[in-house]
């Protein structure tokens, strides 16, 4: 597990660790070979998040310690200054294994720079690309960084080559073309369905299922067989400040996950003080669409009502 310990972790944190806040760690990293086969042992997220929603909707546990840990611990940089935090994560059960962010907003890039030089991770500078960028790698760490004036890069692996590739790799583009219409292999139409404040979609390796199944122990039956029967998941929130939008996408074969039992977990979530509401189901082939509302303030309450009310 990766500590709580600085705002390049915490940017990790926010791209990988909220997949899926029943529990996945926080980090980032990248699997090239996402698949839907069922023996796949590395779970592949991609998200992407206006840090501004945060004030809208504040953040669950451990997220929010997270994020407060940041502010206190980094003069250089704050929330205020990002515009947008885009990333693909390799989760191998609830380890996040290495990867890519892009952080895009203003930044003044000496102060970062001091302070990553100061860091406890012990950054050091690396050689100039082509991009203009200054690169540094953690001596302590399998982190590397580069900082711009619009976009700061974030690589991490499990060596610093690794760590070195991955960022080499963030100057590329890290989210599919939103407008893509042909499924693809891990997501189905994933990409295209979700969009909004924040977005996150990830095909499940077995390691992460298995640990999101004992995660859901005191949840509802029918959510533990979506999360068996999903070869990905997604979410997307839209968020106000008295209602938030939402959209989750299931990818499932149609013969392993019913109409039935989806109207029955439904229901079970627009049940009940602190609960959605307005919910809608959509199906086309292998993809599940449910669409819903939720009042902002009640917005984590409800899904931790969900995921932790025995039926």
């Amino acid at each position: 597990m990766i500590p709580r310990r600085s705002l390049l972790r915490t940017t990790l944190a926010l791209v990988g660790g909220a997949t899926l806040s029943t529990g996945v760690t926080a980090g980032s990293a990248e699997s090239t070979t996402a698949s839907t086969q069922r023996d796949d042992t590395v779970t592949t997220a991609v998200a992407t998040l206006e840090p501004s929603v945060i004030e809208v909707t504040g953040l669950p546990d451990p997220l929010d310690s997270l994020v407060a840990d940041a502010r206190d611990r980094t003069r250089s940089l704050s929330l205020e200054d990002i515009a947008s935090v885009t990333g693909r994560a390799a989760i191998h059960g609830d380890a996040v294994v290495g990867g890519r962010a892009v952080v895009t907003g203003s930044f003044d890039t000496q102060a970062i720079e001091s302070e990553l030089r100061d860091h406890d991770l012990e950054f050091v500078a690396a050689d100039r690309r082509d991009d203009g960028d200054s690169r540094f790698v953690a001596s302590n760490d399998s982190y590397a960084v580069a900082v711009g004036p619009s976009a700061i890069r974030i690589g991490y692996g499990r060596t610093r080559s690794r760590a070195r590739s991955r960022l080499d790799a963030a100057f590329e583009p890290l989210l599919p073309a939103r407008r893509r219409t042909r499924p693809t292999a891990s997501y189905g139409a994933l990409s295209a369905l979700l969009d909004g404040h924040a977005v996150v979609y990830a095909d499940l390796g077995s390691g992460t299922r298995s640990h999101l199944l004992d995660s859901l122990s005191d949840a509802p039956d029918e959510l533990g067989t979506v999360v068996e029967a999903a070869n990905a998941l997604g979410v997307a929130l839209e968020a106000g400040s008295a209602r938030t939008r939402l959209r989750y996408g299931v990818v499932a074969d149609p013969a392993r996950l019913s109409g039935e039992l989806l109207e029955t977990l439904v229901d079970e979530a627009t049940t009940g003080d602190n609960s959605l509401s307005s919910a809608t189901i959509h199906r086309d082939g292998q993809t599940v669409i449910v669409d819903a509302a939720v009042e902002t303030r009640s917005l984590w309450c409800a899904h931790e009502r969900l995921v932790t009310d025995s039926s």
